[in-house]
């Protein structure tokens, strides 16, 4: 597992939040142990999953998602972290300690990312695998904004990672508002889209101009976080590994 730290700057106030992610390859090690680390609530649900793919998945989440939160709210024991689903899908953190802590979890190809933050700074994360087989049906279904168009005609970035960006940042702000996309993805597009570091890019949302998203491009994969507009990241992007060839 690898866990950073990231300072989050909005004028003169400034908090930390944490970020984790989880490959499949480490799962082993917990996958014969989940009653030292899932609450009763979650080994109940995890009992529940009739799925290998679904149990992995589940897991791998829980894992990041109980990696940033431990860090963020100072708890070793994990099994004290509650993560329940809304009716949206969204996680909902019950802990003793619980002032205003919120995470976001996001899995794709064998890997989950999870990030804890302050509840008072909305923010979402996605990650996607990048796929030219699937580029077509995401394009279709993405109801691509003007400047959206304009981007993915400029040919400044390869189709499928464009995409993979796109998609996740729609992704993100729906996690951020806790909605998912449970609305039509045109609703979330992106506008002023601008390189954001060597792999990466930044944009704001059309019809949501107080939100801003940073995008990066790494070993196959895009990871997006949506967060208040006004808000610096740093550090930033957190490295990842490729996709597993095997993986679903």
């Amino acid at each position: 597992m690898n866990l950073q730290v990231l300072t989050l700057r909005r004028g003169a106030e400034e908090c930390v939040a944490c970020f984790s992610s989880m490959h499949e390859a480490e799962l082993q090690s917990y996958a014969d142990a989940v009653e030292s680390f899932l609450s009763a609530a979650e080994l109940a649900v995890f009992a529940g999953l009739r799925f290998a793919q679904k149990k992995q998945a589940f897991l791998l989440g829980r894992l990041a998602a109980k990696q940033a939160l431990g860090a963020l709210l100072e708890e070793a024991d994990w099994r004290l972290i509650d993560i329940r689903s809304g009716i949206f899908g969204q996680p909902l953190v019950r802990h003793a300690r619980l002032a205003c802590a919120e995470v976001t979890v996001s899995h794709s190809h064998g890997l989950a990312v999870a990030l804890a933050y302050p509840g008072e700074w909305p923010m979402g994360i996605d990650l996607e695998t990048v796929s030219a087989a699937s580029a077509p049906t995401v394009l279709d279904a993405l109801q691509a904004s003007a400047a959206e168009q304009a981007w993915l005609a400029s040919g400044a970035i390869d189709p499928a990672a464009a995409c993979g960006v796109l998609w996740s940042a729609r992704e993100a702000l729906g996690k951020s508002m806790k909605i998912g996309l449970n609305c039509p993805p045109g609703v979330l597009s992106l506008n002023h889209i601008e390189r954001h570091g060597a792999a990466g890019w930044g944009a704001r949302y059309t019809n949501f101009p107080q939100s801003r998203c940073v995008s990066q491009v790494d070993s196959g994969r895009v990871l997006s976080m949506a967060m208040p507009g006004e808000v610096d990241v740093t550090p930033w992007p957190p490295p990842l590994p490729p996709p597993s060839p095997c993986s679903g």
